[in-house]
């Protein structure tokens, strides 16, 4: 996956933005010329046939439309997936319900936005959904980002809309206070909630999918497991949770690549800080990916997040990360600084 940060300006503030260290910080946005060369690294060598458009919030970039357009014409690209939270989609109908684009579309709650934004975007979705019929390609998501987290208002939406399936994420670390403690009490603080999500979902017949940061199978009981069977029993809800990963036992994370502005990328945003590379310094985005596996994903599998992990045979056999990588980046780099320490003293030593 890959993806083109169009500008560091957001017209929400949320206090868990992935991206935090750059929205709103500034009124970036990438050029003609810069979203060109990020096209083309990313699409370059063939191996990826989507592109991400990301903010900020992309669509009030100034050229939006022309930059949309530019990819729709694009042979290479198959699919565009645009990350909003969907209050601005009104400007763009004529060309953001075009079928090579995909709305990825966080609903916050209007204790979070404002009962006037929270309005505005159930507005554009009864356009997009019921006028534009374009509900295919349109998924909506909801971030987990606190202990008593907010879901009455996304069932109501999905419901409304007639969605069995929504996009759920618990939010990752945003800043270093947050990071380098027990992932696992983290997850544990989150859990009640979500279960008590999911309970409501599935009463629905609404399947959740993780996007990120989706919680450790060995923290989920089995007695937890077990009253989410009743709603396996018909084969519809069957399929569609076969077709989830919200029932897969194991937690991974591959290298997302957000390409920036000044066509620096990092691995991902949860890990900004600590993985920037300038893209014209590789040569394929493949290159890239293979690099941030070498240099952080390397490393993950033999730093653990909590004691719990240390004997975990998942662990020992890559299935299982334990959560998101920004959790313990800290102790990723002291790995990795140790391991290349030992490699450049073998070096020298066989010298």
């Amino acid at each position: 996956m890959a993806n083109i940060m169009l500008t560091d300006v957001c017209n929400l503030n949320c206090s868990y933005c992935f991206a935090n260290e750059f929205v709103n910080k500034d009124k970036n946005e990438i050029t003609e010329k810069a979203f060109d060369r990020a096209v083309d690294f990313i699409v370059g060598d063939g191996t990826h046939e989507s592109v991400g458009l990301i903010g900020g919030e992309p669509t009030i970039h100034s050229r939006f439309d022309h930059l949309l357009r530019k990819l729709i014409r694009d042979s290479r690209v198959k699919n565009v997936i645009i990350y909003t939270n969907g209050l601005e989609i009104s400007r763009h109908w004529d060309i953001i319900t075009h079928k090579k684009v995909h709305l990825l579309i966080n609903c916050n709650p209007p204790t979070i936005t404002g009962s006037l934004c929270f309005d505005t975007l159930r507005n554009n979705l009864d356009i997009l959904i019921r006028k534009k019929e374009f509900k295919e390609n349109v998924t909506l998501g909801i971030n987990m980002f606190e202990a008593e987290f907010e879901y009455a208002y996304i069932i109501e939406l999905l419901k409304r809309y007639d969605y069995h399936h929504v996009r759920v994420s618990i939010t990752v670390p945003n800043i270093d206070g947050k990071r380098n403690i027990d992932a696992h009490d983290y997850f544990r603080s989150i859990k009640p909630r979500m279960l008590s999500f999911f309970r409501e979902l599935f009463s629905n017949k609404i399947v959740p999918n993780f996007d990120c940061n989706k919680i450790p199978s060995c923290l989920i009981d089995p007695d937890e497991i077990t009253e989410f069977r009743q709603y396996m029993s018909e084969s519809d809800m069957s399929d569609k949770v076969k077709k989830s990963n919200v029932g897969d036992q194991c937690v991974r994370c591959v290298p997302v690549i957000d390409i920036r502005q000044d066509l620096t990328a990092v691995r991902c945003f949860g890990l900004s800080e600590y993985t920037k590379e300038d893209i014209r310094q590789f040569k394929t985005i493949s290159d890239l990916e293979n690099f941030y596996l070498r240099t952080i994903d390397a490393y993950v599998y033999n730093t653990s997040y909590s004691a719990k992990c240390n004997d975990c045979y998942k662990r020992y056999t890559a299935q299982c990360s334990g959560g998101c990588y920004a959790f313990k980046i800290n102790e990723i780099l002291e790995v990795k600084k140790y391991a290349e320490k030992r490699m450049t003293g073998m070096v020298g030593t066989e010298g």
